[in-house]
C-alpha cells in the first residue's frame, strides 16, 4: 500500500490562508454583513478578506460605512487569524481536540513563527496565544481611556478591542473613515496604537528570547539584538526625517509615520498630499518592514540588516559579522534572494497596474503595489478607484507578501538532492 505523500509545511501554510480568506470573502458578501441599504460587490469582499488575513488594511469601500456589527466583528476575527497565523489556530485545535501535537504540526507551527526546531511546540503555542492576549488587553485599556471620551461605555468598548487587535496585527484598518486623523493631536492614542504596531512587529521569538533571559540568565540571541536594534533605529531615522520633510508634522505624528509604515497601514497625516520625498521614504520603508515571525510583512529588518552588512564587508574584503558572531553565507544569500525577489514582483505588478490603471501616477501605483505586498496597507487614496484588473494584482501580490516565501525557501530547503556538479566559471560582476 502505497503511503501519502506529505504536504510540506510551508504549501499547508499557503493552503491554510487561502481557505481563511474564501470563508471570509463568503462572510463579508452575506447581507448580514452590510449596513442597511448597503452592498458590496464579491470581489470587494474578497479584497476585505485577502487585505485582513494578510494583515494589510488596504480597502476599497469604506469599512465604517459599509459593515454592520456584525462584518466587523467578522473582520476583527479575519484579523486575528491572520496575524496569529493559520498553523497557530491550526495547531491550538488539534491540541484541544486530540490533547497532542504531533510532528507534522509542530513543524508547521515553527515554520509559521520562524522558531528554531529545537524550540518546543507546547512552549512555542503558549507564548504566541500569551503575548498577543496580553498586550491586546493592555492595549484595549489605554485606548478604552481616550475612547471613552467620545463614545458610550458599549461602542468605546467596541472599538478599542478591535482597534487594539488591528493595530498588533498590524492590519491598519479602522472604523473612524479617516484612520487616525481625529486623533492626530492626542498623544495617548497615537503612542498606544504606535507601541502595538512596533510591539506587533518584533516577532513572537523575540519575547521568548527576552523571556528566557531574564528568568534563566539566558543570553540574548543575535537575532533578537538585530531585530531591536534595527527596529530602533529605522524608526528614529524615520521620525526625523518626516519632521524634517512633511510640512506641517509635529514629532508625535512624524514618529506614528514613522511606525506605522513598518506594515501597519494607519496614518495621522494625509497621505494624499506627501511631497515625493515623504512618498519615497514611506515606500522605502514599507519595503523593509517588520521582522521575522511578526504580524508584520515586507522583506524583514534582518533581511535588510544582513544585505547591509553582507555589502560594506564585501567592499572591505571580510566576511560579514555582527554583535561578534559571523552571519552565515546561507542567511546572506537567502537575504539577497528575498530583497532581490521582492523588487521584481514590486516591479512586475506596478508595470501590470499601469497598463490596467493608466489614470494614476506612477508613484500612486508603485506606492500602492509597495503597500500592498509588504502588507502595509497605507494608500495615497486610489484603492477605491482600481479597476477589476487591477484590484486581482493587488490580492495577489498581498498574498505573496504574506505567505509566499515561507513555501517557496520552505520547499527549496526541503528538495536538496544530489545532481550534476559542473566546472566552476567566474561571471563579470560591475
Amino acid at each position: 500500500m502505497k503511503s501519502r505523500k506529505k504536504i510540506q509545511p510551508g504549501l499547508q501554510l499557503a493552503l491554510g490562508f487561502m481557505l481563511i480568506i474564501v470563508i471570509g470573502a463568503v462572510l463579508l458578501y452575506l447581507p448580514v454583513s452590510h449596513q442597511e441599504g448597503v452592498s458590496m460587490s464579491f470581489l470587494d469582499s474578497f479584497f476585505v478578506s485577502t487585505s485582513a488575513v494578510c494583515v494589510t488594511g488596504l480597502t476599497p469601500v469604506d469599512i465604517s460605512k459599509t459593515l454592520s456589527d456584525f462584518g466587523s466583528f467578522v473582520l476583527m476575527l479575519l484579523i486575528q487569524l491572520g496575524g496569529l497565523g493559520y498553523a497557530v489556530i491550526a495547531v491550538l485545535i488539534i491540541r484541544l481536540a486530540s490533547g497532542k501535537i504531533d510532528a507534522s504540526s509542530g513543524n508547521l507551527l515553527r515554520d509559521s513563527l520562524g522558531a528554531d526546531h529545537k524550540m518546543g511546540i507546547k512552549k512555542l503555542l503558549t507564548l504566541a496565544l500569551s503575548v498577543t492576549a496580553v498586550i491586546e488587553l493592555i492595549g484595549a485599556v489605554l485606548l478604552f481611556t481616550s475612547f471613552s471620551e467620545r463614545y458610550p461605555i458599549g461602542r468605546a468598548i467596541y472599538l478599542s478591542i478591535f482597534h487594539s487587535v488591528s493595530a498588533f496585527n498590524n492590519a491598519g484598518f479602522d472604523l473612524f473613515s479617516d484612520s487616525m486623523m481625529k486623533w492626530n493631536s492626542d498623544p495617548l492614542v497615537l503612542i498606544t496604537i504606535a507601541s502595538l504596531i512596533a510591539l506587533g512587529g518584533l516577532g513572537f521569538i523575540l519575547y521568548g528570547d527576552v523571556i528566557d533571559h531574564f528568568r534563566s540568565g539566558k543570553k540574548i540571541t543575535v537575532h533578537t539584538k538585530i531585530v531591536l536594534s534595527t527596529t530602533a533605529f529605522l524608526i528614529i531615522m524615520g521620525t526625523v526625517l518626516f519632521r524634517l520633510i512633511l510640512p506641517g508634522i509635529d514629532w508625535k505624528n512624524a514618529f506614528f509615520q514613522s511606525v506605522t509604515t513598518r506594515t501597519a497601514g494607519y496614518f495621522s497625516y494625509d497621505q494624499s498630499i506627501l511631497p515625493p520625498a515623504g512618498v519615497a521614504l514611506t515606500i522605502i520603508l514599507m519595503f523593509i518592514g517588520a521582522s521575522p515571525g511578526s504580524t508584520g510583512g515586507g522583506v524583514k529588518t534582518t533581511s535588510f540588516f544582513t544585505a547591509v552588512k553582507a555589502s560594506f564587508s564585501l567592499l572591505l574584503g571580510r566576511n560579514p559579522v555582527a554583535f561578534k558572531r559571523e552571519i552565515s553565507s546561507e542567511s546572506v544569500m537567502k537575504a539577497f534572494f528575498v530583497i532581490i525577489i521582492s523588487v521584481l514582483l514590486v516591479a512586475v505588478a506596478a508595470f501590470l497596474i499601469t497598463i490596467t490603471d493608466p489614470q494614476f501616477g506612477a508613484d500612486e501605483i508603485l506606492y500602492e503595489t509597495v503597500s500592498a505586498y509588504a502588507t502595509v496597507g497605507l494608500t495615497m487614496g486610489i484603492t477605491p478607484s482600481v479597476s477589476s484588473a487591477g484590484k486581482i494584482i493587488l490580492i495577489i501580490m498581498m498574498y505573496l507578501g504574506r505567505v509566499g516565501f515561507m513555501t517557496i525557501i520552505s520547499a527549496f530547503a526541503r528538495r536538496r538532492t544530489p545532481g550534476a556538479r559542473y566546472i566552476e566559471e567566474k561571471v563579470i560582476i560591475g
